[in-house]
């Protein structure tokens, strides 16, 4: 690599866009979620990007769901099931600060809602984590403006453990939780302490009725994890077992 590149072309070279499908319980595709990986390398771990260079990379990942839904208008008839209908984009939630990257989220989801999709932005942190109460303000106030909007939000990583995200979900800022199996590892734990189990979907089912929540199973990688995933009230599910993620090119 030429020794004169700027800072911001290292950082966009060690970055790259992968998409996996999110299916139904009957196996039929519901979505796709498109997520920004970054290469684990010296020079990515020197280097964090300020929120110029994510709102490039952001930009991109947009594009992608733009070109998606494009691709597949002609399968979205309203007569025929909602095939690949959302499409779910990973942001940081400390970006949702940013009131531009709010709009483009918004201008992105009109687009999208032409084709017959809808938007959903998922983050893995609570929306009000160890920042200023002026950022925990903006954060909130943009999420309850992309909701205005029609556009639905994911939290990814639940930990069943983390009593806190009962506080947030009556908030009705959740419209999915995404529970990781793999991390879990609940198919292990499950033989000497089936009252994690128990707890699990007792918990589930409650938020399911008192907020409307919707459960994902992400990263469902082995057998074992798929027939736990099924024993629990999941009603979508995302993982190498059913669909390896896509590498996008940038």
């Amino acid at each position: 690599m030429n020794a004169t590149m700027s800072a911001s072309h290292i950082y966009r070279a060690n970055h790259y866009l992968s998409r996996q499908l999110i299916l139904t319980r009957d196996d039929c595709p519901f979505g796709s979620e498109i997520k920004i990986q970054f290469n684990d390398s010296p020079t990515h771990a020197a280097f964090v990007a300020p929120m110029q260079q994510m709102s490039g990379i952001y930009s991109e990942a947009l594009m992608q769901t733009r070109l998606i839904a494009f691709s597949l208008k002609d399968h979205n008839i309203p007569s025929k099931n909602k095939y690949l209908s959302h499409r779910f984009v990973c942001v940081e939630q400390a970006d949702l600060a940013d009131s531009a990257l709010t709009e483009e989220l918004i201008q992105s989801s009109d687009a999208l809602r032409n084709f017959g999709q809808t938007l959903v932005i998922a983050f893995n942190e609570l929306p009000l984590s160890a920042v200023s109460l002026t950022e925990k303000k903006k954060i909130l106030n943009n999420l309850y403006l992309l909701k205005d909007h029609g556009i639905e939000i994911a939290f990814d990583g639940y930990d069943m453990n983390d009593e806190s995200i009962e506080i947030f979900t009556t908030l009705n800022l959740f419209d999915y939780i995404k529970i990781p199996l793999s991390t879990l590892d609940l198919s292990l734990k499950l033989a000497g302490n089936p009252d994690l189990f128990n707890r699990l979907h007792e918990r589930m089912t409650m938020l399911t009725h008192t907020t409307k929540v919707v459960f994902i199973a992400d990263r469902v990688e082995q057998a074992a994890s798929h027939i736990l995933a099924r024993a629990l009230p999941f009603d979508y599910f995302q993982g190498s077992y059913y669909s390896p993620a896509d590498n996008l090119l940038n």
